[in-house]
């Protein structure tokens, strides 16, 4: 008893030192700076509409695998039990009392040989609507990746942009504490002071509106992710590299190629026409084969003593629907004009992606145009900051000049951070437009 003491102490000390283990890496991970990839990783693992879409494809699976069941023959098995036998007769002539059979059991094997092709055309539905299910896999993971990405930028945006802003707010208070000195020395007038406390003031205030909307984007991107809107989240800003883009013919081609969505809807015109076809099989007479062997007797054993040569019966079977109360014909003319109507949603569905694919590469041709114009106007606005810095302090110019100029500097590295991120943003919206985001 004393050694079983100690080993259920062992295990749970091991138990206790693993389950340490396990949550001091679990917080490190929380802890550290996380990269796009590793907040895609988690994002996929917890998103509820991952794993919806995985649990309808493995339904697809097992409904492409019943697809098969109308070419592989049926076999059934049946026992019975005569609960009020009556009594047994006795036979004169061999002066044996014969009782009336109790027990009875058959086994029957029925094969359909025709059924106007309805089978072959349900093993390719089954395999639509496996394909189907896969394409809404691949669309429901490639929307949760671009929702990351645009959320992961987004926030790298607010930062870089809140950064500016607290930067902006630091040269404010310098400068009005430059205009004070200057103004206790009789050399800046009271309307120079206000001028520089109101942009005190108003650097403030945008810092505290950058902050509102960093506080936004990080509950963004704890929600696509699946945590906590209110979970703590550091993320790894890596260099932005801006990608070409991408010719027309090249994205076109690799959007019709590639897009699940289209792919979707494609699946769904296949479909339809296959459900034409199988409903004309339903217009068409039907052929089976059936064999059948019967055994019985007063005792259970006989049950299993199937008589192969005089107790089995072989049936073929047509069955020809002469009049079906208009069904059958209603149903097909249906699904004609069903199939139709998914011709017509494809087309729509093309033109619209299609319209969405130069409307993103419009605009990020655009956004690649003013990128560098952002550059040469930030780099002018650093160089006539440093300008009116010198000039103030020499009283060449006024405090309205210098705040000017400290404005202009702020709206062009304000509106940089906004282009390069407006281009990666475009840039996941492109990829997944042409259906290789993620890949």
């Amino acid at each position: 008893m004393k050694n079983l003491h100690c080993l259920c102490a062992a295990i749970f000390l091991c138990v206790g030192l693993l389950a340490a283990q396990s949550g001091s890496s679990l917080s490190q991970t929380q802890g550290a700076a996380l990269t796009l990839d590793q907040l895609i990783e988690i994002g996929l693992d917890n998103n509820s509409q991952i794993l919806i879409a995985e649990r309808n494809l493995r339904a697809a699976r097992a409904g492409h695998r019943r697809s098969y069941s109308g070419l592989i023959p049926y076999v059934t098995a049946s026992f019975s039990r005569d609960m009020d036998p009556g009594p047994g007769y006795f036979d004169p002539s061999t002066g044996i009392t014969h009782q009336p059979e109790i027990y009875g059991s058959g086994l029957t094997v029925r094969q359909t040989i025709f059924d106007g092709v309805a089978s072959w055309y349900s093993v390719s539905s089954g395999r639509i609507s496996l394909e189907t299910a896969q394409q809404t896999f691949d669309y429901s993971r490639q929307q949760v990746v671009l929702g990351i990405k645009r959320a992961y930028f987004d926030l790298l945006s607010q930062l870089e942009l809140l950064e500016v802003a607290q930067e902006s707010l630091e040269l404010s208070r310098r400068q009005l504490e430059l205009v004070e000195e200057r103004y206790r020395l009789k050399a800046a007038k009271l309307t120079d002071l206000l001028k520089a406390q109101v942009s005190v003031g108003r650097s403030e205030e945008t810092v505290y509106n950058r902050r509102q909307d960093l506080a936004t984007a990080t509950t963004n991107l704890n929600v696509i992710i699946g945590q906590d809107p209110a979970a703590p989240v550091s993320v790894m800003r890596d260099s932005v590299v801006l990608e070409p883009v991408p010719e027309r013919t090249v994205a076109l081609a690799s959007m019709e190629a590639n897009n699940p969505f289209i792919k979707m809807q494609e699946l769904a015109v296949t479909q339809a026409r296959l459900d034409v076809k199988k409903q004309r099989g339903v217009l068409m007479p039907s052929v089976d084969i059936a064999y059948s062997v019967r055994a019985g007797g007063p005792e259970l054993n006989d049950v299993f003593s199937f008589d192969f040569q005089d107790a089995s019966t072989t049936a073929l079977g047509i069955s020809v629907p002469i009049f079906t109360g208009l069904r059958n014909t209603s149903q097909y003319s249906q699904m004609r004009y069903w199939a139709l109507a998914e011709e017509e949603r494809l087309d729509d569905r093309l033109r619209d992606m299609k319209k969405q694919l130069e409307d993103t590469l419009s605009g990020l041709e655009s956004l690649h145009r003013i990128h560098p114009i952002n550059q040469a106007v930030l780099a002018s606005a650093e160089a006539d900051a440093r300008l009116a810095d010198e000039q103030y302090s020499l009283g060449a110019i006024s405090v309205l000049d210098l705040l000017t100029t400290q404005l202009n500097l702020v709206t062009a590295r304000s509106t940089l951070v906004q282009t390069t991120y407006r281009i990666k943003i475009a840039e996941a919206q492109l990829t997944a437009i042409m259906g290789t985001i993620g890949q």
